[in-house]
């Protein structure tokens, strides 16, 4: 399985890296830290991935263009949102926007399970 993470905190890229490589077995393929970045790596490498693991607070644009974007040009895997940022209102608006799935950043474990039953599908 080969994973995208969108995330501005290096502590967090690090760790979810880490999550991804225990529960799963993945290969983290692509690491930005803005929308700008994360829009130039999906256009180079399209169908390159099959997870996409997004925060939507980022040093430069935000996460919710990046899924949107990531989710308009196929062939897409699939896409998470893990942020500190998610409300009722911020949930519907990702799922409508394309996301899979949507976790706040103090449900690792569960985004670790999801992870880890998406994986044998791939």
């Amino acid at each position: 399985m080969k994973v995208f993470i969108v995330e501005d905190a290096v502590n967090m890229q690090a760790a979810l890296k880490d999550l991804v490589c225990a529960v799963a077995d993945a290969e983290v393929v692509g690491v930005v830290a803005s929308e700008e970045a994360a829009t130039a790596w999906a256009q180079a490498h399209p169908g390159l991935w099959d997870l996409a693991i997004v925060d939507l607070t980022l040093a430069q644009g935000d996460g919710f263009n990046i899924v949107k974007e990531l989710k308009e040009h196929p062939p897409c895997g699939t896409v998470l949102v893990f942020s500190a940022f998610v409300t009722d209102v911020i949930r519907r608006h990702c799922l409508t926007l394309g996301a899979d799935a949507v976790f706040h950043k103090t449900q690792s474990r569960e985004l670790a399970e999801y992870i880890e039953q998406f994986a044998p599908a791939h």
